[in-house]
């Protein structure tokens, strides 16, 4: 990798100052705070969604720049509005003031602006790093971001641990307000170019006549409903309804992110040996046992099940992360701009429909206790099953995307992993091929 600018040096320390914010806004955290201003199952249901849901309003980036003219100008006010937000919570919790609907004013702030931070920022540093440089760079840059995450995930869950939940929570809001202001400080250093406004012109038109394009977002659409359905109500279960100790919960949460570090680094080299898609099902693949298990959990058997599913996630979305927008970009076309861009309309649009349906659902099933063969459940986790069902359903839609799939070769057998995935067979190829992988290195 050249020589760090910087601008580059400060990017790596912005990330990791606000990752330390940011994973207080994840999970059982923004769970146990939104608890705490009295939220119910459909207002945390939209605090979850709301980064999702803003990724609507991303089409409107070249209106701001040419309001604003500059990157700069128009970076740090986004920043400023979206991270400074924060400072009402610790303020509201000092004056014993508990609103829930400030906090999901607080929260949709900080999604629906930040959204153009990072659209911002992305573009701005495609042209601040070279191509060839910025796979090692974003690498050793999210090395560093998950360090810090994973540090703080311990502090947040030892204050939680604290008997005074007014002082837990004040002492929370209060480190969340100092990285976020001091992550718009970090950003404020950057050296932003300039670039041409006529250039980021979006046109949704081709993208939507491209048959292609259209089944890899019924397939998104799908699964981000699946995804937003389901997402709050783990931490809910586990901290309402099973009293899961915090300090357990951060302990997970960090074998997950530590877990996480090594496995993008493994899915990084499969993705060039078997494919984005088939990286993307094997995830899928696995996140989905995981919406099993909490279905299957219960309060004397949570702690074996918490530790299953933190491995089980790591394994899920280190691969889920890595291979879906890099299978986005496979498919898109000329001007990808325009494919990005219907992605995150269909993201935010299923994103939105799902926060609703499960947080009405949710309402309607909080308190409710349901038995099968005399064994009582949770209302809550009939949420799992739908969102497991939903989950198999979108693996399925993604075998109708066509992408690079390398035919795979087994004791003279040709396994087309193509032909297998149109007839919505069982894809063993991919495993096969591990298997044989790990048979050649025994036998060397």
């Amino acid at each position: 990798m050249t020589k760090l600018t910087s601008t580059m040096k400060y990017s790596i320390a912005e990330g990791s100052v606000y990752n330390s914010f940011f994973i207080a806004t994840q999970g059982f955290i923004i769970t146990s705070i939104a608890l705490f201003f009295g939220s119910n199952p459909l207002e945390i249901s939209l605090i979850s969604s709301f980064p999702v849901i803003a990724q609507l309003f991303q089409i409107f980036t070249k209106k701001i720049l040419k309001k604003f003219r500059s990157r700069k100008k128009s970076l740090m006010f986004f920043a400023f509005l979206s991270r400074t937000v924060f400072l009402i919570l610790p303020v509201l919790i000092f004056l014993d003031f508990k609103n829930k609907y400030i906090l999901v004013a607080v929260f949709s702030i900080f999604s629906f602006f930040g959204t153009f931070v990072g659209n911002i920022w992305t573009s701005s540093m495609r042209d601040i790093i070279k191509f060839e440089d910025r796979g090692k760079y974003f690498g050793f840059r999210n090395i560093f971001s998950s360090i810090s995450g994973i540090v703080m995930l311990f502090v947040y869950s030892q204050l939680l641990n604290l008997k005074d939940t007014g002082k837990s929570m004040l002492f929370i809001t209060l480190i969340m307000s100092f990285f976020s202001i001091f992550s718009v400080y970090l950003l404020y250093k950057h050296n932003i170019p300039e670039s041409d406004i006529k250039a980021l012109d979006v046109k949704l038109g081709k993208t939507f006549k491209d048959s292609q394009f259209k089944r890899f977002l019924k397939f998104i659409m799908v699964w981000t409903f699946a995804v937003e359905f389901t997402r709050p109500y783990f931490s809910y279960y586990e901290i309402t309804i099973l009293n899961v100790n915090y300090e357990f919960l951060g302990h997970m949460s960090m074998l997950t992110s530590i877990l996480s570090i090594f496995l993008y680094m493994l899915y990084g080299n499969m993705i060039d040996e078997f494919g984005n898609k088939n990286i993307l099902s094997l995830g899928m693949t696995i996140s989905t046992i995981s919406t099993l298990l909490f279905f299957l959990m219960g309060v004397y058997n949570y702690k074996s099940i918490i530790l299953m599913d933190s491995i089980f996630s790591a394994f899920a979305w280190s691969a889920i992360n890595l291979a879906i927008l890099n299978l986005l970009l496979e498919i898109a076309k000329d001007p990808v701009e325009n494919y990005v861009a219907a992605y995150s309309i269909a993201s935010g649009f299923a994103a939105i429909c799902a926060s609703l349906a499960g947080g009405f659902l949710g309402n309607f099933l909080k308190g409710k206790v349901f038995y099968i063969f005399d064994e009582s459940y949770y209302g809550i986790q009939l949420i799992f099953i739908i969102g497991f069902i939903l989950r198999i359903y979108s693996i399925l839609l993604l075998s109708n995307v066509k992408a690079f799939e390398k035919p795979l070769k087994y004791k003279g057998i040709v396994i087309s992993n193509s032909i297998s995935f149109r007839r919505r067979d069982v894809n063993l190829g991919i495993y096969t091929k591990i298997l044989s992988i790990f048979k050649t290195n025994k036998e060397k």
